[in-house]
C-alpha cells in the first residue's frame, strides 16, 4: 500500500518491507516527503508488489519470520525484472559476517537500528541518484539506431538470464529469428539509406506486436530480429511467428519488385527444459545459433516462411 497520493507519480518508489508495523512508521516519516512510499509485511508480499509496481529501491528488514530478509534478496535478484533494484538491509544486527552474507545475496548497504532520519535520508537519496544514473547509462547502452529497439548484447544478456530461469523452473522457453526476405539484394537496388529506412518501419511494426507480459524483442543484428517468449511453448511460438509474419507484409513496404510488399521470414526454437538430462546443460548461445539455423531454412523455402522446431534432448 503506498502512503502518498497520486499527485506523488513522478517521485520515486520505495518499498519497506519489516513484520513490525512500528518500524514501518518511522522509516515511512523519515522518507515520505521526498519519496512515494510502499510497504509490505512478509517477503512474499515485498515481492508481489515489487512484481507490479516500479519500485526505484527496497528497504529490507533482515528478521522476519517465515523467509528472512537474506533469502528474500536472494529470490529478487533470481528474477529479472527485479534483479537492478537496489535493496538496502535495515537491520539490529552489526556483526561483520552478517553485513557480508548481505552483500554477497545482492544487498547495496546498510542502515542499522534504532533507526536516525537523517542516515536513512542520506542513504536512501545516494543510492536513488545512483540507481539513476545507472538507468540513464542503461538506456542509452541497451539500444540501437533501428527503431530505438534494444540492441544484441541487451538480447544475449537477457536470453542468458530467460536460460538459467527457465532451467531453474524446468519449464518451456522460445526464441524466434525474424529476417528481412532477400534484404541483400533489396539494399543493391535501393541503396543503404533506403534500405535503413525501411528497416525502420519493419523495427516499429514488430514492436507495435502484441506481446505476453514477458516477451521482448530486439534487434539481432542487420537485417534480423529476435523475440524472447518466456515460459512459451511451441503453439505460442507459431501463433507469435504467423503474426509477425502477418504484421510485416500488411506494413504495404515495397522492395525490389514494387508489385509484391516486403516480407519477413521466421525461425524459431523451443525447448521444454523439463524433458532435459540434468547434467546436460543447455547456453544460451546453443538456443540462439539453432534458431539462427531454423531462419535459414525458413528463408530458403522462400518469402513468408516460417521454420519452427523443438530441441530435442541428445540421446
Amino acid at each position: 500500500m503506498a502512503t502518498n497520493d497520486s499527485g506523488s507519480k513522478e517521485r520515486p518508489q520505495v518499498l519497506i518491507v519489516d513484520d513490525v508495523p512500528e518500524n514501518i512508521a518511522v522509516l515511512a516519516a523519515a522518507l515520505e516527503a521526498d519519496c512515494e512510499v510502499f510497504f509490505a509485511m512478509s517477503g512474499d508480499e515485498a515481492i508481489e508488489i515489487a512484481s507490479n509496481v516500479p519500485i526505484d529501491l527496497i528497504l529490507l528488514d533482515i528478521m522476519m519470520p517465515d523467509v528472512d530478509g537474506y533469502e528474500v534478496c536472494r529470490l529478487l535478484k533470481l528474477d529479472p525484472r527485479l534483479a537492478e533494484i537496489p535493496v538496502i538491509f535495515v537491520t539490529a544486527k552489526t556483526d561483520l559476517e552478517d553485513e557480508a552474507k548481505g552483500f554477497e545475496v545482492g544487498g547495496v548497504d546498510y542502515i542499522t537500528k534504532p533507526i536516525k532520519r537523517l542516515r536513512v535520508r542520506a542513504r536512501v537519496n545516494t543510492h536513488l541518484q545512483l540507481k539513476a544514473s545507472r538507468d540513464r547509462v542503461r538506456s542509452l547502452a541497451n539500444v540501437d539506431g533501428i527503431g530505438g529497439m534494444p540492441n544484441r548484447a541487451t538480447f544475449d544478456s537477457l536470453l542468458e538470464r530467460e536460460t538459467r530461469r527457465a532451467e531453474l523452473e524446468q519449464g518451456p522457453l522460445s526464441l524466434l529469428l525474424i529476417g528481412v526476405d532477400d534484404f541483400s539484394a533489396l539494399v543493391d537496388t535501393k541503396g543503404h539509406l533506403a534500405s535503413q529506412t525501411l528497416l525502420e518501419r519493419v523495427a516499429e511494426g514488430l514492436a507495435h506486436q502484441p506481446r505476453g507480459p514477458l516477451d521482448f524483442c530486439a534487434h539481432f543484428g542487420g537485417p534480423q530480429f529476435a523475440m524472447i517468449l518466456p515460459q512459451q511453448g511451441v503453439e505460442t511460438a507459431r501463433d507469435r511467428a504467423t503474426a509477425v509474419i502477418d504484421a510485416v507484409s500488411r506494413l504495404g513496404l515495397r522492395g525490389i519488385d514494387p508489385r509484391y510488399p516486403v516480407t519477413a521470414s521466421v525461425g524459431g526454437m523451443t525447448v521444454d527444459f523439463a524433458r532435459l538430462e540434468p547434467t546436460k546443460r543447455l547456453r544460451s548461445q546453443d538456443l540462439a545459433f539453432a534458431a539462427s539455423e531454423a531462419l535459414k531454412r525458413a528463408a530458403s523455402s522462400g518469402r513468408g516462411q516460417l521454420w519452427l522446431q523443438c530441441w530435442e534432448p541428445a540421446v
